[in-house]
């Protein structure tokens, strides 16, 4: 469920994808926004119960709240990222939003907000971990996103290439190609298939691998529910 309001708890905007719209849930979250940083001093962007989580972003200068509920195993990274993303494209969308206004022209913006969020998931692998040089999202014969400028012809070919090979050889064994590495004398390249897409991520072999490969893998996860949602909730659409 995605729910958009005032720092007042007038909702603005709900879009409810499983069940049923949870009734209250604005004046609740705007409680407990102000008790957490009446006690603490900082705002809440996560609550976690056994099977949901709660993300939330507040846009302080707009007085504007988004809440997302997901299912707990989707995690708190994927909730705080998209929550934060969608409170900032419907501000820019209705930058003086009233509560009487129309905010149906979202609806479409949803899966949208979804698929854009792998740019900032590939930047943030590299700013933050600098173990790692490059990481791009391929599929099919495109790039959905590079952190740097590539032969994107050249590599769609050789990796098409590679990605045979690996098939063929993991076929005469019954089994398919989930991840490789390739390592050289100062570099690695891990490669990993994610739904219908392959993840690529450069590395150096002087940076400690094991926490590059824990950063690359926890971003892969993140990626792979990205994908998931963003599929399901296409699919939501056209069946609606």
């Amino acid at each position: 469920q995605l729910l958009i309001l005032s720092t007042s708890g007038i909702k603005l905007y709900a879009k409810v994808f499983v069940g049923e719209e949870t009734k209250q849930l604005s004046g609740l979250i705007t409680a407990m926004l102000d008790f957490c940083e009446k006690k603490t001093g900082l705002p809440m962007s996560y609550i976690e119960m056994s099977k949901l989580g709660v993300a939330i972003a507040k846009d302080a200068r707009k007085k504007l709240i988004c809440c997302l509920i997901i299912d707990k195993q989707d995690g708190r990274e994927f909730g705080r990222l998209i929550a934060q993303m969608m409170l900032d494209e419907f501000v820019r969308m209705y930058p003086a939003a009233h509560h009487t206004d129309d905010f149906s022209g979202f609806n479409t913006k949803i899966s949208e907000v979804i698929w854009s969020s792998i740019h900032p998931i590939l930047d943030t692998l590299i700013e933050k971990h600098r173990g790692v040089q490059l990481a791009l999202l391929t599929s099919g014969d495109s790039i959905k996103h590079a952190t740097h400028q590539i032969d994107k012809l050249g590599l769609l070919a050789n990796l098409q290439a590679l990605l045979r090979v690996a098939t063929n050889i993991m076929a005469s064994q019954n089994d398919l190609p989930l991840s490789m590495e390739i390592k050289g004398v100062k570099n690695r390249v891990i490669i990993s298939r994610i739904e219908r897409t392959t993840f690529i991520v450069a590395c150096r072999n002087s940076i400690d691998e094991r926490l590059t490969n824990l950063k690359v893998e926890a971003t892969a996860q993140l990626l792979k529910t990205v994908l998931v949602i963003g599929s399901n909730i296409q699919d939501v659409w056209k069946i609606r």
